[in-house]
């Protein structure tokens, strides 16, 4: 069973471990996870951090549901991902996602990232969102129901 893990922040996340668990493949979102929403900047400390793991050997993928962007860091992005369904996702990443044991989703959203990950099958890290002030409509909705979702977990 794919499993949930909660930190702050991607730099939260011991990299190291993971890649001796046998982690190859990351699934990062971007938006409010890599940078604030509709960002087009790769911060230099998640840019080191990419490239520490790729000289790992590991490989790097955003999966984002915005619009597509010209990034400033070179690495592979699926836009308009449709998160949490993963037909997309599936179609793009096909031989990689049958080694489920090697791919991990990060992201900071329950009914996106994490549902998407419970959906591939695969484990996933949540992250806080970096700034919530600044996000699209419906995500606004959805993290109104995922607080809902909290209280509920915590009351019972």
């Amino acid at each position: 069973m794919a499993k949930v893990k909660k930190v702050q922040s991607i730099h939260d996340i011991d990299f190291d471990k993971l890649l001796n668990s046998g982690k190859r493949i990351f699934l990062f979102d971007f938006d409010n996870t890599i940078n604030v929403w509709r960002s087009t900047h790769v911060p230099e400390q998640a840019a080191k951090l990419f490239d520490y793991l790729k000289s790992k050997g590991a490989e790097i993928y955003i999966v984002s549901n915005g619009r597509k962007r010209n990034l400033d860091y070179e690495v592979p992005v699926i836009w308009r991902a449709f998160k949490p369904f993963a037909f997309k996702v599936r179609l793009k990443l096909n031989q990689k996602l049958k080694r489920k044991e090697e791919v991990l989703v990060i992201g900071d959203q329950v009914f996106t990232d994490v549902l998407f990950a419970k959906l591939l099958g695969v484990d996933v890290i949540k992250v806080e969102p970096l700034d919530k002030s600044k996000e699209a409509f419906g995500t606004k909705i959805l993290r109104l129901f995922e607080n809902i979702l909290h209280r509920f977990i915590k009351q019972r």
